[in-house]
């Protein structure tokens, strides 16, 4: 598999080369063009094989990214017939692409809505951020990524990585992903009056050795910005 990024930090798109008999597993809605010689089969979001209690087991845990961590319920699979068969996909939102190789050592965790795509050998399992991030408007859902093969996630902005040994806080609406041992808890910036009229009351406090990817922009925040425009 050759991954090729164009256009980036604001308008990028990965061009997947496969050799015969490989695979990619894509997002549901972010193929933008394909060659010849591929074939397309779409199954719930984690069901990639597996027998009808992985299938059922999936479908369950589809619903919830789909509904509870804002990803899609389906993805589509896009498998090379032909040696050099290509796909072009690209993320619904302005922002960048990383490509992220694992190497079977390496567990990446992603946030809610930052996976674009992966190896079928890359495994997703879905963990429960805590109460606090399921108020924190920014998902409670986050999939850790690991196995073997290119993993591929996506922003809303450019990605900055930020490497931490000891502690560092992070707004919750730029996290993208992270690894490494971090553990990590969810802290007000100030008291309530920092929260209710600065907007910097939501943080994630990391603490250990690892690098966070972060985004430059604030999905929450342009929401919260363009919402009165559309008021009558």
């Amino acid at each position: 598999m050759q991954i090729e990024l164009e256009g980036r930090p604001s308008y990028p798109m990965a061009t997947v080369k496969l050799a015969k008999g490989e695979s990619i597993v894509v997002e549901g809605s972010s193929m933008l063009a394909m060659g010849p010689g591929l074939g397309v089969e779409t199954t719930f979001n984690g069901a990639q094989g597996g027998g009808l209690v992985e299938w059922l087991t999936a479908a369950f845990v589809g619903l919830v990214r789909k509904f509870v961590a804002g990803e899609t319920l389906f993805v589509n699979i896009f498998k090379a017939r032909t040696e050099g068969a290509t796909v072009m996909i690209a993320p619904a939102l302005v922002g960048d692409i990383l490509d992220i190789e694992l190497d079977g050592t390496r567990k990446v965790t992603v946030q809610a809505g930052s996976f674009l795509a992966s190896a079928p050998t890359v495994k997703q399992r879905l963990i429960w951020g805590g109460i606090a991030m399921l108020f924190s408007g920014e998902g409670a859902f986050f999939l850790e990524c690991s196995g073997k093969g290119h993993l591929l996630i996506n922003s809303y902005g450019a990605i900055e990585e930020v490497p931490i040994d000891g502690e560092y806080f992070i707004d919750d609406g730029h996290v993208v992903a992270w690894e490494g041992k971090l553990s990590y808890t969810r802290k007000s910036a100030g008291g309530l009056k920092a929260t209710l009229l600065s907007g910097e009351g939501r943080l994630l406090r990391f603490k250990g050795q690892g690098k966070v990817w972060i985004q430059t922009r604030n999905l929450s925040s342009f929401i919260q910005w363009i919402t009165p425009f559309f008021r009558g």
